[in-house]
């Protein structure tokens, strides 16, 4: 099961987590072909940093939706000719 990760009121799933040290140089910078490497090989389209991991995830596009009215119980629906 995929594991839901909720950031500035966006949902993501996780992909995969990979550590800081599998994808950062000797002097501490981020080597930008693993890195990017990593991110279409998972075909993630959105990487979340925390303070071990790299988040690689997938966002859930947010749902379109529209309240449903109801009448009120005394009004009966009459049926279209």
């Amino acid at each position: 099961m995929k594991e839901l990760f909720f950031n500035n009121g966006k949902a993501y799933v996780i992909l995969r987590s990979i550590p800081h040290h599998n994808v950062t140089k000797k002097d501490g910078n981020v080597h930008a072909e693993a890195f990017n490497a990593w991110k279409t090989y998972l075909g993630a389209d959105h990487v979340l940093r925390t303070t071990t991991d790299f988040l690689y995830c997938e966002t859930v596009p947010d749902v379109e939706w529209e309240d449903i009215i109801e009448p009120p119980e005394d009004e009966g629906i009459t049926p279209e000719k």
